[in-house]
C-alpha cells in the first residue's frame, strides 16, 4: 500500500509539472502537495526524493525541493549528454535485441499513433516516455540506464516548459490527431527498424538525429534569451 500511494504522489507531482502548475524556481511544499493530491505527507516526501535524485528537482539542504531553474548552457549540457547515452543504449539494443523485445518495440508504436489519433497530451507524454526507457532498458546495462534516467528527466523540464507541443490545448489538437504528420512517431519507426534489422550504426545514427531534432525544436521556437529560469 506504502508503495501505491508513493507511486501515486510521483506520479500526481509530475503531472502538476506538466500542467505547468509550477514554473522554474518554484518551491514544491510537502504539505501543500499533500492536500492536492489527498495523500499523507510520508509518499509525498519519498516521491520528491525520487523526483530530485532523477534530476527533476532540486532538492536543497534544508531548504526542501524546488522545480530547477532552466539555462540555454543546462539545456545545451543535457541533451548532448542524451545523444550520447542514448545512441549508444540503441546501438547495444540492436545487438541484443529478442523477438520478445521487437514485439513489445512494435506495440509501443502501434499504442503511440493510437494515442496520437486520441489526441491526449499526457497518455502520449507517458507513451514517448516508455519507448526512450525501454531503448536504454533493451541495453541491458544498469549503468546507462541509471545516467539515461538522470539526463531524460532533466531533459524533460525543457520539453515541458519550451517545446511548442505544450503551449495550449488548441496547439495540441493541431499537432495530435494524425500520426502521420507526427515527426516523433516517424523518427520513433525508423529507431526501432534499425534496432528490429540489427544495424548498430543506424540505430545509434537515428537516435541522436532524434534528440538532436527534439533540441533544435525547442531552440527554433524559443530564442535563447527567453530559456531563462
Amino acid at each position: 500500500m506504502k508503495i501505491i500511494a508513493e507511486d501515486k504522489a510521483y506520479q500526481g507531482i509530475l503531472n502538476l509539472i506538466l500542467s505547468k502548475r509550477f514554473h522554474p524556481g518554484d518551491r514544491l511544499i510537502e504539505n501543500e502537495l499533500a492536500e492536492e493530491l489527498g495523500l499523507s505527507r510520508t509518499p509525498i516526501r519519498n516521491a520528491l526524493k525520487r523526483l530530485a535524485a532523477l534530476g527533476l528537482l532540486d532538492s536543497r539542504s534544508n531548504k526542501g525541493c524546488y522545480v530547477p531553474r532552466l539555462d540555454p548552457q543546462d539545456m545545451f549540457e543535457i541533451f548532448e549528454s542524451r545523444k550520447l547515452i542514448e545512441s549508444y543504449a540503441a546501438g547495444e539494443a540492436a545487438m541484443k535485441v529478442s523477438d520478445e523485445d521487437i514485439q513489445y518495440l512494435e506495440n509501443i508504436l502501434e499504442r503511440e499513433k493510437q494515442i496520437y489519433t486520441e489526441g491526449n497530451i499526457q497518455a502520449y507524454t507517458e507513451i514517448n516516455n516508455e519507448f526512450h526507457c525501454s531503448i536504454s532498458t533493451l541495453a541491458r546495462n544498469r549503468y546507462i540506464e541509471r545516467f539515461f534516467k538522470q539526463a531524460f528527466w532533466r531533459s524533460e523540464l525543457y520539453i515541458f516548459f519550451f517545446d511548442r507541443f505544450y503551449w495550449s490545448n488548441e496547439e495540441t489538437e493541431k499537432l495530435l490527431r494524425d500520426p502521420s504528420k507526427s515527426s516523433s512517431c516517424h523518427q520513433h519507426r525508423e529507431i526501432v527498424t534499425a534496432i528490429v534489422t540489427g544495424d548498430r550504426t543506424k540505430a545509434e545514427q537515428t537516435m541522436s538525429d532524434h534528440i538532436s531534432a527534439t533540441y533544435s525544436n525547442i531552440t527554433i521556437h524559443n530564442p535563447v534569451h527567453r530559456i531563462r529560469g
